[in-house]
């Protein structure tokens, strides 16, 4: 029999153990030990409302809870098999730097152990009476996750603190350039440990991300983490450096993995307009100031480009004006014919006024 088959077979003595542990106990220590824990379908009940249903103080629930596990506790000490899937379980998070997301640890857990009933709330049960490994609850700073031990959790700010300092004022290098791994590098190599436990590391933070087009970040970038319409049709453009039309930009969004509804064309157009970030180059395109397209009509951009680069011949203001717009070039002409604004010099150039 395989090492694997065998960790199977152990966990089905573990997904049984639950029940075998809390058989012997009292019926009021078996129902409290399956409310506070939720042992029976993960709701967990409170001291109060545990007390109201015996009639008694949150106090004496407490109580009953504390001897319950110290019976628990006792037997399960007795289970050679327990303490070898124990050590396994502390052993697999030894291996990925002492600590894992929540969801990431169940998920592994299934495999490692060959079990896919394993639930948060049998981990949290056995967690309690093993000893560890330790549940940290999400905070400002993190997700919820296991750990072995408070030295970890110190690194692990440390460590992220550090890369944070580093990537603050650095979106562009991450976002288009995606230079994300030098940084990253950089700050592994100064905690001594290998990138994928870096990742790991950040995987539990709450200051870091990953958006859908795979570029890590801090999560207070709407590059990062983009919430409304605009700031996805936002990230659309900046990633495609290009003009699109609205229903192109709205099916780009309905096409990456956003979080959110639908985006609706119509919507897509409404928040286009609203900010000065986006400029209309043609009928229903735009595009984004920072790629160089300025607001304006046709005869606006027109004059900005003659202020800027002195006087031109024709085809150098077409060339330029279809940089910035999608115009038809009779268009460009007409509008260079308006004496208000421009003014043609004897050597065939144009300049405005």
């Amino acid at each position: 029999m395989t090492a694997k088959a065998n960790f199977g077979i152990l966990f089905l003595m573990i997904s049984s153990t639950i029940n075998n542990l809390i058989s012997d106990l009292k019926p009021r220590q078996q129902e409290i030990l399956n409310g506070r824990f939720g042992l029976a379908n993960g709701e967990k009940k409170t001291l109060a409302s545990l007390g109201e249903k015996y009639d008694i103080t949150r106090e004496r629930v407490r109580q009953i809870e504390e001897e319950a596990l110290r019976m628990a506790r006792a037997r399960i000490a007795k289970e050679k098999a327990i303490g070898e899937i124990s050590e396994s379980i502390v052993s697999h998070l030894n291996n990925l730097g002492g600590l894992r997301l929540d969801d990431l640890f169940l998920s592994e857990l299934k495999v490692l152990l060959e079990d896919n009933n394993l639930h948060h709330w049998h981990l949290r049960f056995f967690s309690e009476i093993l000893g560890q490994p330790f549940y940290h609850p999400a905070d400002s700073d993190f997700h919820n996750f296991w750990y072995l031990s408070e030295k970890t959790i110190g690194i692990v700010s440390r460590f992220v603190s550090k890369l944070e300092r580093l990537v603050a004022n650095k979106k562009e290098d991450l976002i288009i350039h995606r230079q994300f791994d030098t940084y990253f590098i950089k700050t592994t190599k100064t905690y001594n440990i290998p990138d994928f436990i870096g990742v790991n590391y950040l995987s539990i933070s709450r200051k870091f991300s990953i958006n859908p087009f795979g570029d890590w970040g801090l999560n207070q970038w709407e590059e990062i983490n983009p919430k409304t319409v605009r700031e996805k049709a936002y990230l659309i453009l900046k990633k495609q450096d290009k003009p699109l039309h609205f229903r192109e930009i709205s099916e780009a969004i309905n096409r990456t993995n956003f979080v959110g509804r639908a985006a609706h064309p119509q919507t897509v157009h409404n928040e286009l307009i609203k900010d000065p970030r986006f400029v209309l180059v043609g009928r229903g395109i735009y595009g984004l100031t920072e790629h160089g397209f300025t607001p304006g009509i046709a005869r606006e951009v027109i004059y900005q480009i003659l202020k800027e680069e002195g006087p031109l011949p024709v085809e150098e203001v077409v060339n330029s004006v279809l940089k910035q717009r999608f115009l038809k070039e009779n268009t460009i002409f007409l509008n260079l014919q308006n004496k208000k604004y421009f003014k043609k010099l004897e050597d065939g150039r144009y300049n405005i006024r």
